[in-house]
């Protein structure tokens, strides 16, 4: 075993155990390979639980998850992946939470990074890195989804949130925080980590803790920005911000990309025609944002969250 690796597993103790939650909803298309590399990891196999939730799914997900040594359970109810998170929760024994998205391949040293990271920087929660496995040539709109979503290391560093596709946490903040709000698709993860952080606990970001997510095509990319766009208005007015500039905020939304975000497109690309197209997804993303947004604001006046 190399020294790097007993470095690591000194930094554990025999109570370190952890369990993974991962929601899965018609996840047959890639939920071998996510099992299988979960079932890889350089984590102590003893000292994990690996629960799967499936939140109705119509094709053979369940079938598949049921080959492999991993804890099934169901919510059929409520189509949230964060009331399936909250399933978990219920089950779940390990002193450490581990959250996945089956979409996302997660590194053999994943969970390793993850748990010993958060021990040395003495974290209550910590985000790990998302890296994007892009297709070869990429379109615009995987390049603007790999631009834009899931930057944790951003989230993490600048808003004091993390996306619950790999995120880490001690089970005991679920006591003191309270579960997921589950009638959402979209945004409670931020909205979570964020309330966790303004309640004193601390969160860190390992660009050690990696996990792989293959982009979204360009549906997929408005239909998340419409999902996220409907959360802002909440997360907004938990922060402090009143109505009124909500409600400006949401206006300019609608707006076209500052020439900014060109050149930033202009210097990851190198193609002046590609980052043109990035331009327009991103302009039409905005506008599905904006059409959330207002949604969230009308949904504002009957939910809290």
């Amino acid at each position: 075993m190399s020294g790097y690796m007993n470095k690591q597993l000194n930094l554990l103790e025999n109570s370190d155990t952890v369990t993974v939650i991962v929601p899965i909803l018609n996840a047959q298309k890639y939920i071998d390979e996510f099992l299988e590399a979960l079932l890889a990891q350089t984590y102590p196999n003893e000292l994990i639980q690996m629960i799967i939730i499936d939140n109705g799914s119509s094709d053979k997900s369940v079938e598949i998850a049921k080959k492999y040594p991993v804890k099934i359970i169901f919510e059929d109810e409520i189509k949230s992946p964060y009331a399936a998170r909250n399933r978990g929760l219920e089950v779940a024994t390990g002193d450490f939470i581990a959250l996945i998205d089956a979409n996302k391949i997660p590194h053999k040293d994943w969970l390793m990074e993850g748990i010993t990271s958060m021990k040395e920087q003495k974290a209550d929660l910590l985000g790990g890195d998302i890296q994007f496995s892009l297709p070869d040539p990429p379109t615009a709109s995987n390049l603007y989804d790999s631009i834009t979503f899931n930057n944790n290391y951003r989230l993490v560093t600048t808003e004091n949130g993390s996306a619950a596709g790999n995120l880490f946490f001690r089970r005991s903040l679920i006591d003191k925080l309270g579960a997921f709000p589950e009638n959402f698709r979209s945004g409670m993860d931020i909205w979570w980590t964020q309330k966790a952080v303004r309640s004193g606990f601390k969160l860190s970001y390992s660009e050690k803790a990696i996990v792989y997510c293959k982009p979204r095509n360009f549906i997929e990319v408005i239909f998340k920005s419409y999902r996220v766009g409907k959360i802002h208005p909440f997360n907004q007015r938990q922060n402090g911000v009143s109505l009124p500039s909500i409600i400006i905020n949401t206006i300019k939304t609608f707006a076209p990309p500052k020439i900014s975000r060109y050149k930033e497109y202009r210097t990851v690309t190198k193609s002046h025609f590609l980052s043109i197209k990035i331009w327009c997804v991103a302009w039409m993303s905005k506008i599905y944002m904006g059409m959330g947004r207002f949604t969230g604001l009308f949904k504002m006046r009957n939910h809290s969250v």
